[in-house]
């Protein structure tokens, strides 16, 4: 699942797209995806296709496609003081940014 969007050049450029195609589309979402480079979450070997919007799996690391964050993140209406349980969190890349806005 994903490919919604145009890959980015880098993490600025793949929020941008997430933003013109209304998959970000609050400022909390927006910070936290800004704040965490999607790439230090991926094996260096692997890190080419981190501003993709493309799920990515390698053994047990396993990153849904940023479209998919995105719209997790927007619908679950985040906001500071809230509490926030991720199961099967994988590499932890949602849990952060979720923690950036709680």
């Amino acid at each position: 699942m994903g490919g919604a969007v145009s890959a980015g050049e880098d993490n600025d450029e793949l929020i941008d797209n997430l933003k013109e195609a209304h998959y970000i589309r609050s400022e909390l979402v927006e910070r936290a995806f800004r704040a965490i480079d999607r790439a230090d979450y991926y094996l260096e070997e692997y890190r080419d296709s981190a501003y993709k919007d493309l799920a990515w799996r390698h053994g047990n690391l396993h990153l849904s496609a940023p479209c998919i964050y995105s719209e997790v993140m927007e619908a679950l209406d985040l906001q500071p003081g809230l509490s926030f349980l991720n199961l099967g969190s994988g590499t932890g890349y949602l849990s952060t940014m979720v923690g950036l806005i709680l």
